[in-house]
C-alpha cells in the first residue's frame, strides 16, 4: 500500500535510509535533517510495519524517490504521473525501473557514487601535508574556499550543526595560516560514511593535497570499521579515487518527463 508519511514519521524514515544507503541518498538525508521544511509530500509504500519505498516531492517540485528492494512499480508510476511535477534525480539503481514504464521521457547522468569497503587495502601515498581536524571556528574560511570550487555546498549553518552532534567531521592542509585544502564526513554510522566537501583552493591544485586529505580520512574511517563512500562529477578526481582503492557502484541520474 502507498500511502502519505507524514512529519511525526520523518525521524524513523531517516533512521531507516541511514543504515540502509547514505551513499545514494545523501540529498534526501540532508532535506530530513534540516530545521527547514524541505519536503512538500512524501508517499511511502508499506507491507506490514517494512517500509519497502519512499517517493520525496521537495517543495521546489523535484522528485527523489528510495527503494532498497522490490516495490510497486505501477503503483508509484502512476502517483508520478498525477504530479505537478517534471524532474527526478536520483540513484540508477532504484530510479531505473520508473524510466522504463515511461513515466519520464529522457534520463541524463551525473555524480558517480563510489566505495571503498573496510576490508579492502587502501593504496599508500607518500604523505608531505601537515594535516590537522577541522573545527567550528574553521567554517566561515571553509565557506570562503567552497564559495572558489562548488556552484553549490552545504551552508555554514548545517556544516556547524554536523560537527557539533558528531554527525560528521573534516580535515584540512593550511598554508600561511590559510586553509588550502578540506574534506569532511557526514551521516556517519557505526558502520559506513560518506565523504563531502572535498575541496583544494585553485591556487594549490596539482600538488596532491586533495588527495592526501581523501587518504588520511578514508583511512581512519577504515580503521574504525567503516565501509566509506563518495559522490563526484570531475572525472579526472574519480581517476584519483580509484587508485586509492574506490570502486563505482552507482550513478546519479537526472530523469524528466
Amino acid at each position: 500500500m502507498i500511502k502519505e508519511i507524514f512529519s511525526e514519521e520523518f525521524h524513523l524514515l531517516k533512521k531507516i535510509i541511514e543504515e540502509e544507503d547514505i551513499a545514494r541518498n545523501y540529498f534526501i538525508l540532508l532535506g530530513l535533517s534540516s530545521d527547514k521544511e524541505v519536503f512538500n509530500k512524501i508517499y511511502g509504500e508499506y507491507e506490514g510495519n517494512v517500509l519497502k519505498a519512499v517517493l520525496f516531492v521537495r517543495k521546489s517540485g523535484l522528485l527523489q524517490f528510495y527503494a532498497p528492494g522490490d516495490f510497486n512499480l505501477d503503483g508509484f508510476a502512476e502517483l508520478i504521473f498525477t504530479l505537478n511535477s517534471d524532474k527526478l534525480i536520483g540513484p540508477k539503481l532504484y530510479c531505473d525501473k520508473l524510466f522504463r514504464t515511461k513515466v519520464f521521457t529522457s534520463a541524463t547522468e551525473g555524480a558517480y557514487i563510489s566505495r571503498l569497503d573496510k576490508n579492502h587495502e587502501l593504496k599508500h601515498i607518500h604523505r608531505r601535508y601537515k594535516i590537522r581536524n577541522i573545527n567550528i571556528n574553521d567554517l566561515e574560511e571553509i565557506v570562503e574556499l567552497y564559495k572558489k570550487v562548488f556552484p553549490s555546498f552545504s551552508p555554514k549553518d548545517v556544516m556547524e550543526k554536523k560537527l557539533i552532534t558528531n554527525r560528521g567531521r573534516g580535515i584540512c592542509i593550511e598554508d600561511n595560516n590559510r586553509i588550502v585544502s578540506v574534506a569532511q564526513t557526514d551521516f556517519e554510522t557505526k558502520n559506513s560514511s560518506l565523504i563531502v566537501g572535498i575541496a583544494t583552493d585553485s591556487d594549490y591544485r596539482c600538488k596532491g593535497m586533495a588527495t592526501e586529505c581523501t587518504y588520511v580520512l578514508s583511512n581512519i574511517l577504515q580503521e574504525e570499521g567503516k565501509n566509506v563512500f563518495l559522490q563526484y562529477d570531475n572525472p579526472e578526481a574519480g581517476e584519483i579515487y580509484e587508485r586509492l582503492g574506490y570502486r563505482r557502484i552507482d550513478r546519479v541520474v537526472h530523469y524528466k518527463k
